[in-house]
């Protein structure tokens, strides 16, 4: 049996729409961050419990591992990643109505949203669609993806645009 494929007209998305999910992701992402140091302090205090003298001096040696930082910056992101390619749109971008998708109307794999997700540096890539008159940052162009917008009358259905 083949699914039936849905067919929606969509705009680009403006860099001010773009913006504004950005804030509303932020909120989010900082959610995810605070939750990531949490888990991770208390995985690290059980396991060090026997041979640490104090938490603080715990708190101090994870904050200048350079491997702490990688674990915080890594949650968040594949925070980010998940909710590209499980349905196009984070939170924010529900939100808003904007969706991310290929250029044939379709879902990120995952090797594409991590590549997206590092070239987007926090979200500055955004400025080149200031620019450009496909309306794409520098990251969507270079993983041929777009962010569009949502007609008002879309289903909360997470198809791809195909």
């Amino acid at each position: 049996m083949q699914k039936d494929k849905i067919t929606l007209e969509v705009t680009l998305a403006p860099f001010w729409k773009r913006l504004i999910a950005w804030v509303y992701d932020l909120l989010g992402a900082v959610a995810i961050f605070i939750l990531a140091l949490v888990v991770g302090y208390l995985f690290i205090y059980m396991i060090t419990l026997p041979w640490s003298s104090s938490g603080e001096s715990l708190a101090n040696t994870l904050n200048s591992n350079p491997l702490w930082l990688i674990y915080l910056t890594g949650c968040v992101q594949y925070y980010y990643c998940w909710c590209w390619v499980k349905g196009g749109q984070t939170v924010g971008m529900k939100t808003w109505r904007l969706k991310l998708c290929k250029a044939d109307g379709s879902h990120l794999c995952w090797k594409e949203a991590y590549y997206r997700s590092f070239l987007s540096l926090g979200g500055l890539a955004n400025i080149a669609c200031l620019f450009n008159s496909n309306k794409q940052g520098w990251h969507d162009m270079l993983c041929n993806s777009q962010v569009v917008v949502l007609p008002k009358n879309t289903s909360r259905h997470n198809q791809p645009l195909i």
